[in-house]
This record gives structure tokens, C-alpha cells and sequence, in this order.
């Protein structure tokens, strides 16, 4: 796949489940869930099996003019870069899972991540800090930058 383009489908990706929370579930699987809408998205188990909500997906990649083979491994290498953990392998699925969901959201959870707060604390560690060296990226997103101005560290 172009380099390009997927870095375009990673950056609508971001931000289409920017408003998932990232909940830890007793160390057996890390799910993207919408809390207030009780919506999953993703559940990454502990053995690196993903599970993706089929309907979600099966909306989203449409707009590259993508079938599912093309974008099941695109669907891993985002949730891999997320989580900076490795998926195995991938498998869809319907709304079925939707009752875990609740259990997840019922349960004491262990912990939750939520992207826009980790890169908002990553920023303010790096402006701690003495700039040592500078370069300059091939890929740059302006959207972290906008989040830190926004919220006024």
C-alpha cells in the first residue's frame, strides 16, 4: 500500500475513534470503546487476536475504495501503532459483542488510556526539557499541535 495514502487513512482513523476511551480489561484484552454510547470498536485480546466491529468498518473503508483483504492488515497496523503492541491476527465481528461491553463498562476497570490525554502529556514532558537537536520528519501532523494550543498547558 502507497506509504501516503496510509498515513491519510491512519490520520481520519485517529480522528473518527479520537473519542474512544482505551480501557485495559484485567489484562485479557485492551477495547476502544465510545463510553457514553456503549459502542466498541476494537478489542485487541491479550494472546494479539483483534476483533473489529464489521459494521463500523465495513462504512469507513469505502471512502478508499478499499475491500475487506486490502483493509483488514491497514485496520492491524493502526491498532499496532496505537497500542505499540502487536496484533496476530484479525477477525470481524457484528454487534454481538456489545453485551461484553457492558461487562467491561460494569467492572472495576485497571486502567483506561485515552490518545488525545497520552499525547498532551508526552507534549508537556518534551517542553520540560532543554531542545537538544532539531529535524525535520517526512510526515508531520499539525492536529497534536492544534490539541496543545487548544487546550492552553
Amino acid at each position: 500500500m502507497n506509504e501516503r495514502l496510509k498515513r491519510i487513512i491512519f490520520k481520519k482513523l485517529d480522528q473518527d475513534l479520537g473519542h474512544a476511551e482505551i480501557i485495559v480489561d484485567d489484562d485479557k484484552s485492551i477495547w476502544f470503546i465510545d463510553r457514553t454510547n456503549k459502542y466498541w470498536y476494537l478489542e485487541l485480546e491479550k494472546s494479539g487476536h483483534l476483533w473489529w466491529r464489521y459494521s463500523f468498518f465495513e462504512d469507513f473503508f469505502p471512502l478508499f475504495g478499499m475491500e475487506r483483504e486490502e483493509y483488514e492488515p491497514v485496520i492491524a497496523e493502526w491498532v499496532e501503532e496505537v497500542l505499540k503492541r502487536g496484533v496476530s491476527s484479525t477477525r470481524p465481528t457484528g454487534p454481538q459483542r456489545t453485551h461484553r461491553v457492558e461487562e467491561v463498562l460494569k467492572r472495576g476497570v485497571s486502567s483506561t488510556r485515552n490518545r488525545k490525554n497520552r499525547i498532551l502529556r508526552e507534549v508537556e514532558k518534551v517542553l520540560k526539557r532543554k531542545v537538544v537537536s532539531t529535524s525535520r520528519a517526512e510526515y508531520t501532523s499539525h492536529l497534536p499541535v492544534e490539541e496543545v494550543l487548544n487546550n492552553k498547558l
